[in-house]
């Protein structure tokens, strides 16, 4: 094999030509990739959103039935007695 300017020339343009195409490759799969994660982090943020919104009408619900049985309970104020007990000082 005789290594000339013409072999040295076709040479870098072949392995050129396959590096062009081997990135390519490359920008190409992780491009399939990066969107197959952003497809799934969507799809996740997608079912939290869901979750949380579940979460707040059930609280909502649960402050309604709240608002409803409110009425209902009353709290006694406790008014201190009138008579007072005869205790060890007062009986002594």
């Amino acid at each position: 094999m005789i290594i000339d300017a013409k072999t040295i020339i076709i040479t870098l343009v072949i392995v050129l030509g396959a590096g062009i195409y081997g990135l390519k490759f490359i920008r190409q799969f992780a491009l399939q990739i990066a969107q197959e994660n952003h497809d799934a982090v969507v799809a996740m943020d997608q079912q939290e959103e869901q979750q949380r919104l579940k979460k707040e009408r059930a609280a909502d619900a649960a402050a309604a039935a709240f608002a409803k049985v409110e009425p209902i309970l009353k709290v006694a104020s406790i008014d201190e007695p009138t008579s007072k007990s005869p205790t060890a000082e007062e009986s002594a």
